[in-house]
């Protein structure tokens, strides 16, 4: 995908000006804000046996403001705290680098699906299935779209998931800095590692947070929600219902190529129908994805940005 510069949106309460507060309290409103975010996604739908892409979205603009907020949080790096943030700018690229992975994989899905546009077109205009030819075409491109894994995110992008794995909070008192790192570090370790099982297969095993953190509770709540949602096959529901509707829809036309007749012509519009409204949902969940992705992205981008412009001003001061 070519990610396309977007304006960033600041934070509502921080102020374009250095905020009066000290550093600790606004870390504070930074780490309540998250909380309430956190818990937003809250509770998962039980009808859905997996995570959705309309949910794995939402998730993932979370991350985007999370990133956000932290990019205007740290926009004054004191001279102590540059060691910290310089901690985080391998695991910055190392989300990056997910970011990339996860949206080349939503953009093979998406072309994979053309498969089954074309072949509900040729139905469409089968004359109710009498034109064998567009019969025949219509199974062919279903088979294309059948040939195609459902699933093929590279391999490395788990390796990406686990070097954002936040790392132990010390000991006694910690920095504001330091606070808002680590609950950056640990939202994109959940929300990139549900990405990339739900893309990939496979489950999400989130370590705990220290309890003392005010968005702790909220986290750890997402995060087993989250992994027993992945504890089966972790499909995306808009994925397994076009592979129902599909199998369906085959069916029809097999029928219909063995009778030789219209016979079945109300049962094969009804399955175009079915099938195109899983497709439309289909492409719906995957193109919000897309777009979510794409804000961390730039968000990612920006707090790395801001992160290394803290040295250029050290260094500057130090003239």
């Amino acid at each position: 995908m070519l990610f396309v510069h977007k304006d960033s949106h600041r934070f509502p309460f921080f102020p374009s000006s250095p905020p009066k507060s000290p550093p600790a309290s606004v870390a504070r409103r930074f780490e309540d804000a998250l909380t309430a975010r956190l818990a937003e996604l809250l509770p998962l739908l039980e009808s859905s046996p997996s995570l959705a892409f309309s949910w794995l979205a939402s998730a993932v603009h979370l991350l985007a403001l999370t990133l956000s907020d932290a990019a205007d949080l740290l926009s004054d790096i004191s001279a102590s705290e540059r060691d910290t943030v310089a901690a985080y700018l391998d695991s910055g690229v190392a989300l990056l680098d997910a970011c990339n992975a996860a949206s080349a994989e939503v953009d093979r899905i998406l072309r994979r699906r053309l498969h089954l546009r074309f072949s509900l077109h040729l139905l469409s205009s089968s004359d109710d299935g009498r034109d064998t030819e567009k019969l025949k075409r219509a199974l062919d491109s279903v088979a294309e779209w059948r040939a195609s894994p459902c699933r093929a995110i590279k391999s490395s992008a788990v390796d990406l998931v686990r070097s954002l794995s936040p790392a132990a909070l010390p000991r006694g008192k910690i920095s504001a800095a330091r606070r808002t790192i680590y609950a950056v570090e640990a939202v994109s370790f959940l929300v990139t590692g549900a990405v990339v099982a739900v893309l990939g297969g496979g489950g999400l095993a989130v370590p705990s947070v220290p309890r003392d953190l005010p968005w702790a509770e909220e986290y750890q709540k997402l995060a087993t929600a989250v992994s027993r949602k992945l504890a089966g096959d972790g499909l995306a529901p808009e994925l397994k219902a076009t592979e129902a509707a599909v199998k369906k829809l085959t069916g029809v036309v097999d029928e219909i190529q063995a009778n030789g007749d219209g016979q079945k012509s109300m049962s094969l519009r009804k399955a175009v129908d079915i099938t195109e409204k899983a497709t439309d949902k289909l492409t719906e969940g995957l193109d919000a994805l897309s777009s979510a992705v794409n804000e961390v992205f730039h968000s990612a981008l920006r707090l790395r940005s801001t992160a290394l412009q803290g040295f250029r001003v050290g260094s500057q001061r130090c003239k």
